[in-house]
């Protein structure tokens, strides 16, 4: 029988061990983990192994049987951004049930890092971008504190360049590196002190934003967009567009005719940790696009020019699509829709009885179920003189269809989700 212990070592350093796994790993007769963190914490004569994958950890513990105390090193804390999540499923497949399994926290890059900066970390935002996918800009504009592990030396100035971009110079950025080790570096500023900083591998990023706008509400206002004279769809009908949708905060978007671009930072500004693609031919409002997505901060939004169906290839899987128009390739567009999630939810806009009367022609056709259509007429009112009149608009049909896949048809929505959770095991093996 063994006393297996996960423990989280901290920041790396001796020094940093809590009491409890520091007085473990002197009574191990095996410690496993990364070279570096061994070399950090092993005793003098100690037994150690090189393995850092679970599976192989797990390995190693079963090649042991010996050994009646066996600590497995984590970096930072087990619960936090690790590969200790993965190894505990591993060591469970171990052949003798008689092993006792512990495990022992320990101080997480972000504790540390804010008791340096002496900042409270209660309402600190988590993220990483380590081996992950994030919309820190989109974090940023919601949060007051921002805290993310980074995966490459140049992703503290790629932010920061970011934050340029969109305008938010008056947000305060930390960076930290190699913390825990001698050659800890902390440093503090503006995005433009960092826009061209090459950080170590080992850093983080925590970023304070006095001008947080952490409400999302439906419907921005026709007159806060940059319009030209490119069509846009009005703040009522989009209001009752996005929620048809249905949109959740990953969400992956196609909006297919985007025009100016209010339907994309409508969807852009709910799906947070989504993606959302904006497909327009029309030069204009190509410029259009690119100005709205500045103005409104909308990082996660990425503009394709082109002409749908074609546009749309190569791009990631969709969960749902907005069809503002369709440029005679209405049926076209949505069999490729299909053929990409066969589980999609859609949504169309139209002005022509013609129009109508075509979608749905083209909704029974397909493998789509029973399509939702709503006529909606808005009325708003105008002064004239002392008087307000009320000036009707053009019914717009809203139609909603889902694709009516079968239930094996899952693996293709699961790829169709962006999942910005960070791969623990790939975290531990790039921090070497």
């Amino acid at each position: 029988m063994s006393e297996i212990a996960v423990i989280g070592i901290g920041m790396g350093t001796e020094k940093g061990l809590t009491v409890e796994a520091a007085d473990f790993i002197r009574s191990s007769d095996l410690l496993i983990g990364a070279e570096r963190m061994l070399r950090d914490v092993a005793g003098a004569g100690q037994e150690t192994l090189t393995e850092y994958l679970p599976a192989k950890v797990a390995a190693a513990i079963d090649a042991h049987p010996e050994a009646s105390r066996i600590a497995v090193l984590m970096s930072g804390d087990v619960g936090f951004f690790s590969g200790a999540k993965k190894l505990y499923a591993a060591i469970d497949t171990l052949n003798s049930p008689d092993n006792q399994i512990r495990i022992l926290p320990g101080i997480s890059s972000v504790v540390y890092f804010c008791s340096q900066l002496r900042i409270s970390w209660e309402d600190v935002r988590l993220v990483s971008m380590h081996g992950a996918s994030c919309n820190i800009i989109g974090e940023i504009c919601r949060n007051g504190k921002v805290f993310s592990i980074l995966g490459t030396k140049d992703q503290a100035a790629e932010i920061c360049r970011k934050l340029i971009t969109y305008d938010m110079n008056e947000v305060t950025v930390h960076v930290g590196e190699n913390l825990g080790y001698p050659d800890e570096k902390i440093l503090s500023g503006r995005p433009v002190d960092f826009a061209e900083y090459e950080s170590s591998a080992l850093s983080v990023i925590l970023v304070e934003n006095p001008n947080v706008n952490p409400v999302v509400t439906s419907g921005v206002a026709d007159e806060a967009f940059l319009r030209d004279k490119v069509p846009m769809t009005k703040e009522e009908v989009r209001i009752v567009s996005m929620g048809k949708l249905r949109l959740t905060d990953r969400s992956v978007v196609y909006d297919i005719g985007a025009g100016s671009g209010s339907c994309s930072v409508e969807a852009a500004l709910r799906a947070v940790n989504g993606k959302v693609y904006s497909i327009e031919k029309n030069p204009a409002a190509v410029r259009l696009l690119y100005s709205n997505k500045l103005k409104f901060r909308v990082d996660n939004m990425e503009i394709v020019e082109g002409l749908a169906p074609e546009a749309l290839e190569g791009l990631p899987v969709p969960t749902h699509a907005f069809l503002g128009g369709t440029g005679g390739n209405m049926e076209e567009i949505l069999r490729i829709l299909l053929d990409k999630n066969p589980r999609i939810r859609v949504v169309l806009n139209a002005i022509t009885l013609e129009t109508v009367t075509q979608a749905l022609e083209i909704l029974k056709k397909l493998p789509f179920g029973e399509p939702d259509i709503a006529c909606i007429t808005v009325a708003k009112s105008k002064k004239a003189g002392p008087y307000h009149m009320m000036m009707g608009q053009n019914p717009v049909y809203v139609i909603t269809a889902e694709g009516a896949a079968a239930e094996d048809s899952e693996d293709e929505l699961k790829k169709a989700l962006v999942h910005t959770g960070v791969d623990g095991e790939k975290l531990e093996e790039e921090h070497l």
